[in-house]
């Protein structure tokens, strides 16, 4: 048996959701104060532990946005300080974690080492081997999800190494999630499918092809309530946070959800069940574009029996010169219009999204006269709302024709 001094530490580092380092059994994961720059260097040598690393790339990224008079004799200081600190969470023995190879600082992987990035990226991998059995794959995909509980070193994220390796990591996890619940879907485990997806958005809420593929769990389970209730979350969420509108590559899932119907029932108090809102709230009824034509021509048919009188009001959000505001601008502005638009309706109005920044609502049984009343309704309302003047609302009433 080797001398106890002698002996290579197990180490275990996290850098998925976190950092820590675990050597012999003692972690360490704090990164306050003086220490931010030792443990950058131990991250960094860490996370390249099989590359080559000139002295001037180390230092490069180690003062990346600030000056350093004498960068060799800082970084062997910190060196020193780095080499100390592993040794201390070792506890005892003399193993040196951080070596001097070829004119450059390396980390000695003599040690017993386990990465948990290297071990998410090989299970990956596995998980990518299509001449692996279907369930061999999921196995190892669902394994690197399990692996992955957030971005790639987080509390560093200001270094631009860092920001590239979160955007690396990320784009492996969101493909794990497609590649395992496209398996999932195949093997029939809608259910699977769904938690899978609604877990990795947690991580990934703006990737569109997870919604993609949660839409399709939720469809293929025959979870219609839900995944129109999603769709709608979706389009409303990507309009607030991003200012575009997904609606257009969507339709296609959208169509196939309003289509759908997997069995024939004969019991109406389901079907009346399935037809009904989950909940319903106060103000007009906010739908997709879709839905808001389909209600607009429905109302068309009815006005050529009952004479009475619809409109359509369209509200345009720009900036100050009429142009597309900017979406740092738009985006507040937006849900501050929306909000004052839905409360200031009735239930039985319409409204939907017709771009990123404009709505169109349908007012039925009212004139000219009481459309103009809704519209400065809302108008002051939302300037109520919305105190800043970088913005400004156009507004278009028109009365809605009768179906020929």
């Amino acid at each position: 048996m080797l001398p106890e001094n002698n002996r290579r530490p197990k180490v275990e580092i996290t850098m998925l959701g976190d950092f820590s380092i675990t050597i012999n059994g003692n972690r360490c994961d704090h990164l306050k104060g003086r220490t931010k720059r030792v443990w950058m260097l131990i991250e960094y040598l860490i996370a390249n532990r099989y590359n080559d690393l000139p002295i001037q790339k180390i230092i490069d990224i180690l003062w990346e946005e600030s000056e350093c008079g004498d960068p060799m004799n800082a970084l062997k200081n910190l060196i020193y300080r780095a080499r100390t600190l592993l040794r201390q969470i070792a506890g005892e023995g003399r193993f040196e974690f951080i070596l001097f190879e070829r004119n450059t600082y390396c980390w000695n992987n003599d040690c017993s080492c386990m990465v948990d990035t290297e071990e998410f990226v090989d299970l990956y991998k596995n998980g990518c081997n299509v001449l692996k059995p279907s369930e061999q794959r999921l196995e190892k995909l669902l394994g690197a999800i399990d692996l992955y509980t957030g971005d790639f070193l987080p509390k560093s994220s200001y270094s631009s190494w860092v920001e590239n390796a979160q955007t690396y990591y990320s784009n492996l996890y969101n493909d794990c999630v497609l590649k395992a619940g496209t398996l999932l879907l195949d093997s029939l485990r809608f259910q699977d499918a769904i938690s899978l997806c609604e877990h990795a958005l947690q991580f990934s809420p703006l990737e569109e092809s997870i919604h993609r593929l949660l839409l399709y769990a939720y469809i293929s389970a025959d979870q219609r309530n839900k995944a129109l209730d999603h769709y709608n979350y979706v389009v409303d969420l990507f309009y607030r946070k991003l200012g575009v509108d997904i609606s257009v590559s969507l339709r296609p899932l959208y169509k196939q959800l309003i289509n759908s119907i997997n069995h024939i029932e004969i019991d109406l108090s389901v079907i009346k069940n399935d037809l009904k809102e989950a909940a319903a709230l106060p103000g007009a009824f906010f739908c997709d574009y879709d839905v808001f034509k389909a209600v607009y021509r429905l109302q068309a048919r009815v006005m050529r029996r009952s004479k009475q009188p619809t409109f359509i009001i369209l509200f345009t959000l720009t900036d100050s010169d009429g142009g597309l505001p900017a979406p740092e601008i738009a985006v507040p502005a937006v849900a501050k219009l929306k909000d004052s638009i839905l409360s200031s309706l009735r239930m039985g109005d319409a409204v939907s999204s017709y771009s990123a920044t404009q709505f169109i609502i349908l007012v039925p049984q009212v004139d000219y006269e009481g459309a103009d009343k809704i519209t400065k309704r809302i108008l002051q309302r939302f300037r109520f709302q919305y105190r800043r003047d970088n913005v400004k609302i156009i507004t278009r009433i028109n009365r809605v024709d009768t179906a020929e």
